[in-house]
């Protein structure tokens, strides 16, 4: 379930402030101590509109942007079938660090409380990790393990 480049649907995901929502978590890298690199892809779009949107990488540094843009329902799964519904975006400030254990207590039942949507194809993993280590936002600790 948490294999690098897996995307897992949480239905819903517990955010640290209490609140829940369904969203799609996307596992960039295991760390130490039982801990994920990992990311909550969203469709709210934070990209200038003077900056074209094409699927990739997104990086100005001279706007503080870096993302890496899923256009909606292309096909990004290594299976050959699965596209985000929505343009999606995964923003180098927002690579968090997720504790396994946690995880696990929270989200036990597949099918009920999450489910496995897919892994990124090999070339959408690599890249979406080699466009968030050019963020002059992700910290470097993240940077090293991606």
């Amino acid at each position: 379930m948490y294999t690098p480049g897996t995307i897992v649907y949480f239905t819903p995901f517990r955010f640290a402030d209490g609140s829940s929502k369904n969203k799609y978590f996307l596992v960039l890298a295991t760390g130490e101590d039982d801990l994920l690199v990992a990311n909550l892809p969203t469709s709210k779009d934070h990209v200038p509109r003077s900056i074209a949107k094409k699927h990739g990488c997104i990086n100005d540094d001279a706007a503080r942007v870096n993302c890496y843009f899923f256009e909606a329902k292309r096909v990004i799964s290594e299976c050959g079938t699965f596209g985000f519904e929505r343009d999606t975006f995964v923003y180098g400030e927002q690579v968090t660090f997720a504790d396994i254990r946690i995880m696990q207590s929270f989200y036990k039942d597949e099918g009920k409380d999450y489910r496995i949507v897919c892994k990124l194809s090999n070339i959408e993993f690599r890249s979406v990790k080699e466009c968030l280590k050019r963020s002059k936002g992700i910290k470097n600790k993240f940077r090293k393990i991606l």
